[in-house]
């Protein structure tokens, strides 16, 4: 049987759907999460998602986010049965953050592997050294990190990549087989957990947020308010001001054509 390709409006209300039972597991939980990234700029910027985006993340505080992760792994909270959770625990996924998905759907990228449905990503937002000098290093070495993590879900048989790319990627691959995929994954989750959120000064998510202007006052993204998307509401940081210009300056402007990034998604019904 021929399987049913999935449009972009259509995969879009599918990721609102998964959002939807997080933002409820959320409330009836107490957990605060926000908005994050290109998603929080949409809410700001169109109401919604960005024109050309494909995507949703959000964040909470690391406290939060490890209350959030055994949530949706017990089997005895209520959730529906298409709601899937990929993370380390999962076979063929090596990055320290979760992508909760719709286990119906079949989505195909670009340039990595996977099996997975349509998602929405959840990272944590974790505590930095309070000395600004620590945090910069700390932030550069998980960027570091970062670059072995991504070699591991590498397709190499991708045409978006040239020679000297697929290089690297596999030299970085390889020195993950000689660790072990897992261990390493988890050295990285380690890593970026060493600073509790609750007792730090200065946050960051410091496997994505490898510039070290992204380092955030944690006062300054505390509060959450909620924000209009598409034809729903979510939550997203207050002083919304604060937190888009540490990732896009003037995040009103619209970026030339040719910067207008997605992840390339390719979806199916299973």
């Amino acid at each position: 049987m021929e399987q049913r390709k999935i449009d972009i409006p259509e995969s879009r209300e599918i990721q609102m759907s998964v959002l939807d039972e997080i933002d409820r597991l959320c409330k009836e939980n107490g957990l605060k999460y926000s908005l994050a990234y290109g998603t929080m700029l949409g809410a700001v910027r169109h109401k919604g998602y960005i024109p050309w985006d494909d995507d949703i993340d959000i964040w909470l505080f690391r406290e939060d986010y490890d209350k959030l992760i055994e949530i949706l792994h017990d089997p005895k909270v209520e959730k529906p049965k298409w709601l899937g959770v990929v993370d380390d625990t999962s076979k063929d996924f090596h990055c320290p953050f979760v992508k909760v998905h719709d286990n119906r759907t079949k989505v195909k990228m670009e340039r990595h592997v996977g099996d997975m449905g349509l998602w929405v990503d959840i990272f944590p937002m974790d505590g930095v050294p309070e000395s600004r000098v620590l945090a910069k290093i700390y932030v550069y070495f998980m960027s570091f990190l970062r670059v072995f993590s991504l070699a591991m879900s590498t397709d190499f048989k991708s045409k978006d990549y040239d020679g000297w790319t697929i290089f690297y990627k596999r030299f970085f691959y390889a020195f993950t087989l000689l660790v072990g995929k897992k261990r390493f994954c988890r050295f990285v989750d380690w890593m970026a957990s060493r600073f509790p959120a609750s007792k730090a000064k200065f946050v960051a998510n410091p496997f994505f947020d490898s510039k070290t202007d992204r380092i955030l006052n944690r006062e300054e993204i505390s509060e959450m308010v909620p924000y209009a998307f598409e034809n729903r509401e979510y939550l997203g940081v207050k002083n919304y001001d604060y937190y888009l210009k540490q990732f896009y300056r003037d995040y009103m402007q619209l970026p030339p054509e040719e910067k207008r990034y997605n992840h390339g998604l390719d979806v199916w019904w299973r």
